[in-house]
């Protein structure tokens, strides 16, 4: 299984790196060659503005994050739609018909009943990445939309609808990756180790930005903007 947040940070990865939309690619560096061989209308017109980037179109995104992810799925935003979505619905104004919360990893579609040309994911905030087309490339768009009518959550992701973790009193969740904990209340003190996300750290003292916290016999500094206090 997919965790819906590695699929998420593929698209991401695509977005931050300026993918280019070229139809029928999925991960592809688009080279001069292929501009010089295309037939099709729209890669003919704009498709050059793409020569050295990696395209994929829109469900070619999902094909390249999935075996990126050691998985695979069709080619075809309608294919994926019919057969590889385990729950599906309606959209409206960026929300579930059935009342249910829009899940950060769902893949959303344009179109009808019968046909869904068009698919970008849904990321959470409000936001869908999407190849969007061979003008734009891989661009983030709002879920609100009103072109964003189904919903679709995929066969091989796994949603997450557990709750936050609630520290102790006294306690505190750290939410940062690794996590220093430092000598002193100073970016800039000796690390005595690091710790991950999700872990429970003890408040022993709490100065302005810092607190001062246990962790399996080991006390020193952490940043405020790292722990739950809940």
């Amino acid at each position: 299984m997919i965790r819906a947040e590695d699929l998420i940070a593929k698209f991401q990865f695509a977005l931050d790196n300026k993918w280019g939309y070229i139809w029928g690619t999925s991960g592809q560096v688009w080279t001069q060659r292929d501009q010089n061989n295309a037939s099709r209308e729209m890669t003919v017109k704009y498709g050059s503005k793409w020569i050295g980037h990696t395209v994929a179109d829109c469900s070619g995104l999902f094909r390249w994050a999935y075996r990126q992810l050691g998985t695979d799925c069709a080619h075809g935003s309608n294919s994926i739609y019919k057969n590889y979505c385990k729950a599906k619905g309606t959209l409206k104004a960026g929300r579930r018909t059935d009342g249910q919360e829009l899940k950060p990893g769902t893949a959303v579609f344009t179109g009808d009943a019968q046909e869904h040309g068009h698919i970008g994911l849904y990321i959470g905030g409000g936001d869908v990445i999407e190849a969007a087309g061979t003008q734009q490339g891989v661009i983030k768009s709002k879920v609100t939309d009103k072109k964003w009518t189904y919903w679709g959550e995929l066969t091989a992701v796994a949603y997450t609808d557990a709750p936050e973790p609630k520290p102790e009193p006294g306690y505190a969740i750290v939410t940062g990756k690794k996590v220093a904990l430092r000598q002193e209340p100073s970016t800039r003190a000796t690390v005595i180790m690091r710790i991950n996300t999700g872990e429970s750290v003890k408040i022993e003292e709490a100065p302005q930005e810092w607190e001062y916290v246990s962790y399996n016999g080991k006390k020193g500094w952490m940043m405020k903007e790292f722990l739950n206090k809940g």
